[in-house]
């Protein structure tokens, strides 16, 4: 954003008030822009304890754990659940009843117990639509899912979403949500328009305009403030600009997760930058995109999609940039077969919308600027499974997003699809594929500490399965019920409803 803005006497006082307004949120956010955390916020969203409620302690006995660590598959398990966390984890012929005397004890025996699925990648509110962001969470929770990072969209929307699945208001998993910065010519998508409605795309602290003059610290204090788990870098952004963005991000301790290519950052400036994650594994093979054709992006005479050697060295190269830094790769198959399927469906959603009639107009808007997507990599689905299977086999850690939506009609979340994917198709074994949908999500949220495997002291976010989840991937559909926090959504009480109409 610019002071010098002179589009007209209403653009320059729009700016004004605009920069005005982030001003004035900044002299408060910037209180505490230090190298930790905001003050009180809690990055794991723990409620505060009421310190006149009665404990509540529950013993799940005989059960099988497949904890996420990597250990095997521990049988004739008890698990104590109180007050939302785990309390302990031991065999069921070593637990001591009587250090828990006031403990309800359930027979589990026969079941097996994974941690809470996390879905890596979802967008419940680009444009804000409470009934249909409801449907969608209660098909997650009751299909395993207890947490679910939102890559970006209206936080106004999310943060109600948030706090209702947190105090036990709507059958949800624990939502965490990006705020998203970008380079000015990215914010003509329309996208970004439905996610700031009523405000000005670009000019709000959850939707930023970044560039080589940004303010950093008081951007990423702004993105803070609404309560983001992670900063969301996304496209128009150089190499030396998203290493700042990073650095400063450690410092004030919020991760950053980034697509994998944010043109004209190629993916090895995102790796470099030790980010904690990066989105779309189709984008890795923007790294073998000849320099020449890359220049000539960057000088706006070419965009769109170019064909390249996916046996490139640079693909590789870039695929140990990631693992040196335990950058967790989101590799998204699903959207990439959701959206093959839909244009051999002929289907409209398959074909973008033209873009000039979502363009928004006024002294407000930014010049369209055909660098914005400049040059991506053509990428099949298929492709796509290769590359998977490549980073995987290179010690890159992989989670589950999807990007996408489940068929319609769908009983499971669309993250089941996720799972099958990594092992019908890349040929994950089951551990590995569980720990993607558990361990490693948690690594991208920053919340290791809190949730992802069985352990004690960690949140009670667990799946209990009448089938034994390393047989089979079909397995983890047969769950018999669901804690998040330690509340229990039996899978025999789930309702798929009428899914609500789009809002307009």
């Amino acid at each position: 954003m610019s002071d010098t803005d002179t589009r007209g006497r209403r653009g320059a006082k729009a700016a004004l008030g605009a920069k005005a307004a982030l001003a004035a949120k900044a002299a408060l956010a910037s209180l505490c822009a230090l190298t930790v955390p905001l003050a009180g916020q809690s990055r794991s969203g723990e409620p505060p304890r009421n310190p006149n409620a009665e404990s509540e302690t529950t013993v799940y006995e005989g059960v099988s754990i497949l904890a996420g660590t990597g250990a095997p598959i521990m049988p004739d398990m008890s698990i104590v659940v109180r007050d939302g966390r785990i309390a302990a984890v031991a065999r069921t012929d070593e637990l001591s009843l009587e250090h828990w005397p006031e403990a309800e004890i359930e027979d589990a025996r026969g079941l097996f117990v994974i941690p809470g699925l996390i879905e890596s990648h979802t967008h419940l509110a680009t444009r804000a639509d409470r009934a249909a962001a409801e449907f969608e969470l209660n098909r997650f929770i009751y299909g395993g899912v207890t947490t679910v990072r939102d890559m970006a969209g209206d936080v106004r929307a999310l943060a109600e979403l948030q706090r209702a699945a947190l105090v036990g208001e709507i059958p949800a998993p624990d939502i965490h949500y990006a705020a998203l910065v970008a380079g000015e010519s990215f914010f003509v998508d329309p996208r970004t328009r439905a996610s700031s409605m009523g405000e000005v795309p670009g000019r709000v602290p959850w939707l930023q305009i970044v560039d080589d003059a940004t303010d950093l610290a008081e951007t990423i204090a702004l993105a803070r403030g609404t309560w983001a788990t992670g900063l969301k870098t996304y496209a128009s952004i150089e190499g030396p600009l998203l290493a700042r963005i990073a650095a400063e991000a450690r410092r004030q301790g919020i991760p950053v997760w980034s697509h994998t290519h944010v043109g004209p950052a190629l993916p090895m400036d995102v790796a470099r930058a030790g980010v904690a994650s990066m989105s779309h594994v189709c984008s890795l093979a923007s790294a073998a995109i000849p320099d020449e054709v890359v220049a000539e992006a960057l000088a706006g005479r070419r965009s769109g999609r170019v064909d390249v050697d996916l046996d490139d060295p640079r693909i590789d190269a870039v695929l140990e940039e990631m693992k040196r830094h335990g950058t967790v790769l989101d590799a998204t198959l699903k959207v990439g077969f959701f959206r093959e399927e839909m244009m051999a469906a002929g289907d409209s959603l398959a074909t973008p919308p033209a873009r000039t009639p979502d363009v928004p107009e006024g002294p407000d808007a930014p010049p369209p600027d055909p660098r914005r997507r400049g040059v991506r990599a053509a990428c099949s689905a298929e492709e796509s499974v290769e590359l998977t299977r490549r980073a995987h086999a290179a010690g890159v850690l992989i989670s589950t997003g999807t990007d996408a939506p489940p068929a319609p009609g769908a009983e499971w979340p669309a993250l089941h699809d996720e799972l099958a994917y990594l092992h019908d198709r890349v040929g994950m074994p089951m551990e590995d594929v569980i720990q993607a949908a558990t361990r490693n999500g948690a690594l991208a949220l920053g919340l290791e500490g809190e949730i992802g495997t069985v352990e004690a002291g960690k949140y009670a976010n667990l799946v209990f399965l009448e089938e034994d989840p390393t047989a089979g991937v079909e397995n983890l559909r047969s769950v018999s019920f669901t804690l998040k926090r330690g509340h229990r959504f039996d899978r025999d009480e789930f309702e798929l409803g009428t899914q609500p109409d789009r809002r307009p």
